[in-house]
């Protein structure tokens, strides 16, 4: 009589002898090898710091630290504390994994988080302002910057004809790398802004890109003084819409001639001529041409209009990181600089030109035709340049003129994807020498606008309302006329 038990145990072994069944088991083992390994593995790279064990896939990189903060993080030999003011479970994700970074990254920063529920009244020693949740406080030693997160995320829109188009950008990293650079920072430049002759005045946006770069601004009526202060390193003319008086274009050549530095953004004006303010500029042989500069090659300007200038960039230090970045800036309604007759003793670099198809209608707003027309100017014209001259002790005079009002407009710096508002700081850096300055870009969330000129525009459109369809639709019969043919 068999035994039943005896049976079903040789049974069992003749199955787990086949082929098939050491090769699953092999699999089996293995698979439970490589899962041990894996959590083995997942388990020790929790002791790593982040930026060696997680990868950023967002598409701009949002909680990367990039190059520019890595430069400035390497110079940091003071301990810096920031304070993370967030409720537990309230955490921004984006946030945390950025201020984690800068922690890793540098072995003088340390990241606190502090819960407002739990200690209500820290803030009050940084700041009066409302504290929103996610909101950070950069400090080292008696210096500190408050960032609220209302800040971080930054909303703009803007309105081109009929349509309305807004963005959010991220600017944890520029405004984080900003503060760390205010708190290690020996002095801040100063800006004097001239008043008293209808100037425009800045944008928030603005605003706040000049204290992300650290630069402070004043103020400044000549008409207090008889000659510029002393004190005033550098000057910033914004778009005046009356002239200067003859005093006070006699004391900004003083300065200039003493090794001041002006940055003039004066473009197309309605109404009368700023002959002093000019004469500014004049005084090195240089000069100002009135009018409007119509371009007519459509590589050179945007939004099928021919006053929207997308100019050449000549190399230069205030040109060059947009140009390495293939930025292209928007200048609206532009005059033109004449720098034929430019003195020999200065040095002059035509930073923006327009192409050699464009010309300038000396009318001005009044023109009524975007055609040439005799007692036109023909191009190429040059539309911002740097003036330079070195004096004695090392000393060097400094004349930056840009010939457009509109360049800090917001909606045509949105349009250059800030390419307009770089420009202007490069030029500000220079002039407050702020050789080791570091400007960090807000990241768009969603994404930033390719700016790109009237005829690249045609051929796009050529390409996806015609070529591409016209391609498809003769593939298209190809392929049936070939199959009826079977």
């Amino acid at each position: 009589m068999k035994n039943p038990l005896k049976e079903s145990i040789q049974n069992i072994k003749k199955e787990f002898g086949t082929r098939s069944s050491k090769v699953g088991t092999y699999s089996f083992f293995v698979t439970v090898i490589v899962l041990a390994i894996l959590v083995t593995v997942n388990f020790a790279l929790g002791f790593f710091p982040d930026r060696y064990v997680q990868k950023d896939l967002t598409a701009n990189q949002l909680y990367s630290i990039s190059s520019q903060s890595k430069v400035l993080l390497g110079t940091v030999d003071e301990d810096i504390t920031i304070y993370w003011i967030v409720t537990s479970g309230n955490e921004d994700e984006y946030v945390e994994k950025l201020l984690y970074n800068y922690e890793d990254y540098c072995d003088r920063i340390t990241v606190v988080k502090k819960d407002p529920d739990l200690n209500p009244d820290f803030t009050n020693a940084y700041t009066d302002e409302t504290i929103y949740n996610n909101s950070i406080i950069v400090e080292c030693g008696d210096k500190y910057r408050y960032i609220s997160y209302e800040d971080i995320y930054e909303t703009s829109g803007y309105s081109y004809y009929s349509s309305y188009t807004d963005s959010t950008k991220f600017a944890g990293e520029s405004l984080i790398t900003s503060a760390i650079s205010y708190c290690i920072s020996d002095e801040i430049p100063v800006v004097h802004v001239l008043e008293g002759h209808g100037e425009e005045t800045f944008s928030d946006g603005f605003t706040s890109a000049l204290e992300r770069d650290n630069m402070e601004t004043e103020t400044l009526s000549l008409l207090n003084y008889d000659s510029v202060p002393e004190e005033v390193e550098c000057i910033l003319i914004y778009a005046p819409s009356t002239d200067l008086s003859e005093t006070e274009r006699d004391m900004l050549i003083e300065y200039l001639d003493n090794g001041g530095r002006i940055l003039v953004i004066s473009g197309t004006v309605q109404g009368d001529e700023l002959t002093n303010l000019n004469a500014v500029m004049e005084h090195y042989g240089i000069t100002v041409e009135e009018g409007v500069v119509i371009e007519e090659n459509t590589d050179n300007y945007v939004f099928g209009s021919p006053v929207l200038l997308m100019p050449e960039m000549a190399s230069s230090d205030i040109t060059e990181p947009l140009i390495s970045d293939n930025y292209n800036i928007i200048l609206p309604v532009a005059k033109a600089l004449d720098i034929s007759s430019a003195d020999s003793d200065v040095e002059v670099t035509a930073l923006l030109e327009s192409s050699e198809e464009a010309f300038l209608k000396p009318g001005g707003y009044d023109i009524t035709t975007y055609e040439k027309e005799d007692g036109d100017i023909d191009g190429p014209l040059t539309l911002a340049v740097q003036v330079t001259k070195d004096l004695d002790d090392d000393n060097q005079m400094q004349l930056v003129w840009i010939a457009s009002s509109e360049i800090l407009n917001d909606t045509y710096n949105d349009l250059s994807s800030d390419a307009n508002e770089n420009f202007v700081l490069n030029a500000l850096e220079m002039m407050t020498e702020q050789d080791n300055s570091i400007s960090v870009r807000s990241k768009s969330l969603s994404y930033e606008y390719l700016t790109v000129s009237t005829s690249d525009s045609s051929y796009i459109k050529v390409i996806t309302l015609a070529v591409i369809p016209a391609v498809y639709l003769a593939v298209g019969i190809v392929i049936v006329v070939r199959r009826r043919r079977r």
